[in-house]
Formats: C-alpha cells, sequence, structure tokens
C-alpha cells in the first residue's frame, strides 16, 4: 500500500486515490490496484487526506448496503468539489440506480471494483475523454430514469395496475375490479362494466379491502400506491 505523503519522487504525476472507508478492501483486491498500471501511483487510504492536488483519479470505495456511508460520500465530494480531480464511486457488488442521486453532488461516475480490474485502462480512457463513467448495467436504468424526470410536469392520464405484481395476491375478478376502482367507478358503474351484480362487486371489494389491509376504497388505492403497483400513464 502505498502513502500519499510518501517523499518516493518518482516520475509518475497521475495518482489514483482509493478511499476505503470501512475497510472492505481485502488483501488481494489492494494488490491487484496497487498493479493496475505501470503509469499511475495508487494510493490507499481509509479517509480522504487534506491534499489531493496532485490526484487525477479519486474513487470511493463503498458498500450500498451501509446507510452511513451515503453521508460520508456526500461529504467527501462536497469537500472536494472545488479541486481539479475526478471523483468517482466504486461499488464492491453491482451498483445500482439508488446512486443516482448522488451525481448533484458532482460525482463523476460509478464503476463496480469488478469492471475497474477488468477494465482499468479503457475506463481512465473514458473519464478522461468524457469526465464520467457509468457501469455498463446502468445505462439502461439512467435512460428510464431521465424519461421519468422529462414527464414528471405532465398530467397523469390514467393509474394502470401492475398486474404481474399481484397475480399470486388477488383474483381475476378482485384486480378488475381494483382496476375500475383506480378509473374513478362507482360500484353500480363496476358492476355493469364486469356484467356482474352489484352485490358480487361489494363482496369482491371488501375481500379485496381484507387483503390490502385497508379501510375503504381510498385506503386501498393508498396502500398499492405506495407498494409501487401502479404505473402512472401521462
Amino acid at each position: 500500500m502505498h502513502s500519499l505523503y510518501s517523499d518516493k519522487d518518482t516520475a509518475i504525476t497521475e495518482k489514483v486515490l482509493f478511499i476505503d472507508f470501512d475497510q472492505c478492501l481485502t488483501e488481494q483486491a489492494k494488490e491487484k490496484l496497487t498493479s493496475i498500471s505501470a503509469n499511475n501511483q495508487v494510493i490507499i487510504e481509509k479517509s480522504c487526506p487534506p491534499n489531493v492536488d496532485q490526484v487525477r483519479y479519486i474513487f470511493l470505495f463503498i458498500d450500498e448496503a451501509k446507510i452511513d456511508n451515503y453521508h460520508m460520500v456526500k461529504s467527501v465530494l462536497e469537500e472536494l468539489k472545488e479541486k481539479d480531480t475526478y471523483t468517482l464511486i466504486m461499488t464492491a457488488d453491482c451498483p445500482t440506480k439508488s446512486l443516482f442521486n448522488l451525481f448533484m453532488y458532482d460525482l463523476d461516475g460509478i464503476v463496480s471494483i469488478r469492471s475497474f480490474l477488468n477494465s482499468t485502462k479503457r475506463i481512465l480512457k473514458t473519464i478522461d475523454e468524457f469526465g464520467v463513467y457509468l457501469e455498463q448495467n446502468l445505462h439502461s436504468d439512467l435512460v428510464i430514469d431521465l424519461q421519468r424526470k422529462k414527464l414528471k410536469d405532465r398530467p397523469i392520464k390514467r393509474l394502470v395496475l401492475r398486474t404481474e405484481d399481484v397475480k399470486y395476491i388477488l383474483t381475476d375478478n378482485e384486480k378488475n375490479v381494483l382496476q375500475n376502482i383506480l378509473d374513478g367507478h362507482n360500484n353500480r358503474k363496476i358492476a355493469e362494466i364486469m356484467y356482474l351484480a352489484p352485490s358480487t362487486v361489494s363482496t369482491v371489494i371488501s375481500h379485496l379491502l381484507k387483503k390490502l389491509g385497508a379501510n375503504d376504497r381510498t385506503d386501498a388505492m393508498v396502500h398499492i400506491i405506495r407498494k409501487g403497483w401502479v404505473d402512472a400513464v401521462r
């Protein structure tokens, strides 16, 4: 492991800093990281050093499962805001879209340690050329996320039940009745649409409320929206 404050003076100008907050990196991983390239000096620290002026790339190594890491990452990103360096998140496992909100703190990318070790030169080159790198498995998630944000100001035309999410919970009649409730229909209208007796619709709704743990129709809608069982069509 190298120290940022080593007296060793070499011709290497590009330094790569890995900050391992929880010291989760194994000795094998550290060994691989310290030998990624003859053109880079690798530094591994457990916190952000006060002087990073000569560091070109900073990777914040985190375990996504640990909530405290998010607070530390935000703090470090705030500190590095004005620094002339690239700062990326490096995850122990495959990264998820839950990290996207960190881009608002001037984050330059997200990558897993596995991808980095397999394609170090390509990833660093991409960062140099475009100023950003995103793990490949997150590309489609980012497109979907941007599309949703683009559409969020448009009025909602209809709430549609995600039937696949409730196929093992609700019967076909219950799913159809629930969709009609989402469409704003009263019991009489639902009976007409589904060719059922009003008393049958009332019975289905009663069973539906019990399964959802809801007090009434409105409460049922709130429950399924909170559970993510509904898509908003705009």
